[in-house]
């Protein structure tokens, strides 16, 4: 789902982007992509047979690449190096932030069931 919303937000031609600061729109680049990260290992958790985690990181970056492709034929857009680098950043920071506080819900848990998880 979250796919089809940056597909949308990436085909809307002449967006009204506002630039708040130099580089607000890698910030925003990489905060949509931290919420695909999030679904990426939210998902991946829930798989019978989980594929590695290089392989979901892989295909946030892949489809950042296909969505910076994408908007070259959109009007008023442009591909750019920076906000896929931005787009694989988010991916990264969600997904690892979702492996962290999974890890901690588990040791947490494991303590206070007086589990040893060393």
């Amino acid at each position: 789902m979250w796919a089809v919303v940056l597909f949308l937000l990436s085909a809307w031609p002449d967006p009204p982007i506002p630039d708040f600061f130099r580089g607000s729109d890698k910030v925003a680049h990489a905060a949509l992509y931290a919420v695909m990260g999030v679904a990426l290992a939210w998902g991946r958790k829930g798989a019978i047979s989980p594929p590695a985690h290089w392989i979901m990181v892989l295909a946030g970056a892949l489809y950042g690449a296909t969505d910076e492709f994408h908007q070259a034929f959109v009007r008023g857009r442009s591909p750019d190096v920076g906000d896929w680098t931005a787009d694989v950043t988010g991916v990264l920071v969600g997904y690892t932030l979702v492996l962290g506080l999974m890890k901690w819900l588990i040791t947490t848990r494991s303590m206070d069931e007086g589990v040893d998880v060393s």
